[in-house]
């Protein structure tokens, strides 16, 4: 299940302002990646990484936590529960940081190369199914005559359930020994490979292109009245994950950039689309979403493991993910186009940088 959807969409319920609500999915994002490059050195001389996933995810998990105690017991005050709110993603942000390194290290050293992009798809078609499944209970649960926002507050709880549930199986993987790092980890040898550099711009400009992601949420909840449709929405953004995995993982075995253009074609298309269709037909726009953040997902972290040399793995993922979240604040960005000049503004901007972002992705090398 996309969560932006609803965070965003609890965000925007609490009275939140355009900026506010792009920082929601900006927030978890960016306090996750940002720091990433000054933990690579402390995650390398580490020959086991899963027990300081263990350990960072433990925090994480209070982070949820926070969300749905003030979910629960905070509704009462509007203003105190967003700053709850945000205080609660933050935590979970700050300790993404230190649980991501290890998570993909983890991954790198336990799946051989040939079948990370079967296993990323598996991951994203399991999850999806969940999802869909989910979309209905979620449209259930808002569709309930309950008081704002006892339905978030329950909405909030499965779902920390359920990040408890993955992160206690993830921490029984069987972690292989390698040997520890010696020495200071150089973080320029990545940017001194071309087939990097490029990769960073195609991110760049998809992620940027990105910043209208939870205004589409927002734009259905306040402008077309959309709120009871959000489960709906949710299960056709999952449903394409579920679709879209078949088609992502044939063009996989092709290579990653394959998959690379797919997902870009589809997040030009989706902010055209969401210009262009009546408010009946809205829900597109979260189906074609669904099926480009799979795209994103399978080909970003194949290409970015497949491209880096298992003596640079730590420093490329670190410096990638540091270097991306430096544009994790685009949503704030999208917030203040949407408050100067409307939500139509926005989706042309998405336009734009999703062409440059094709253009850079037409570049990077075959991995």
């Amino acid at each position: 299940m996309n969560p932006n959807i609803i965070l965003a969409s609890f965000a925007a319920r609490l009275g939140a302002s355009p900026v506010l609500i792009g920082l929601v999915p900006a927030l978890p994002l960016a306090g996750g990646l940002l720091p990433q490059a000054l933990l690579v050195g402390w995650v390398a001389r580490h020959g086991r990484k899963l027990p300081l996933y263990r350990r960072a995810s433990a925090f994480r998990f209070a982070g949820l936590l926070l969300l749905v105690f003030g979910a629960f017991f905070l509704g009462a005050w509007p203003g105190l529960l967003l700053g709850v709110f945000l205080a609660g993603l933050f935590l979970f942000a700050l300790f993404t940081a230190v649980a991501s390194l290890p998570y993909w290290e983890v991954l790198a050293k336990a799946v051989p190369r040939e079948e990370r992009p079967g296993l990323f798809a598996a991951i994203y078609m399991g999850g999806g199914v969940l999802a869909f499944l989910a979309g209905f209970g979620v449209r259930a649960l808002l569709g309930l005559d309950l008081p704002f926002p006892l339905g978030y507050a329950l909405l909030f709880a499965l779902g920390t359930l359920a990040y408890g549930a993955a992160w206690y199986v993830f921490g029984r993987v069987e972690e292989p020994e390698e040997e520890v790092a010696v020495g200071r980890t150089d973080l320029r040898l990545p940017l001194r490979r071309p087939g990097f550099r490029a990769y960073l711009t195609a991110r760049l400009f998809l992620g940027l292109a990105g910043m209208v992601e939870p205004f589409y949420a927002a734009y259905a909840v306040r402008v077309l009245g959309k709120e009871a449709e959000l489960g709906l929405y949710l299960a056709l953004n999952a449903l394409a994950f579920i679709l879209s995995n078949a088609l992502w993982s044939a063009l996989a075995r092709r290579g990653a950039k394959a998959v690379f253009l797919g997902g870009g074609v589809l997040v030009l298309a989706t902010p055209l689309l969401a210009l262009a269709l009546p408010p009946g037909a809205f829900a597109l726009v979260f189906f074609l979403q669904g099926a480009y953040l799979a795209a994103l997902g399978i080909a970003g972290n194949t290409y970015l493991l497949n491209l880096a040399p298992p003596e640079e793995r730590t420093a490329t993922v670190g410096l990638a993910n540091s270097f991306l979240g430096l544009f994790a604040f685009s949503p704030v960005l999208g917030g203040w186009v949407v408050g100067a000049w409307g939500y139509q503004a926005l989706f042309l901007l998405s336009v734009s940088l999703a062409v440059l972002g094709l253009w850079a992705v037409r570049r990077l090398p075959e991995v």
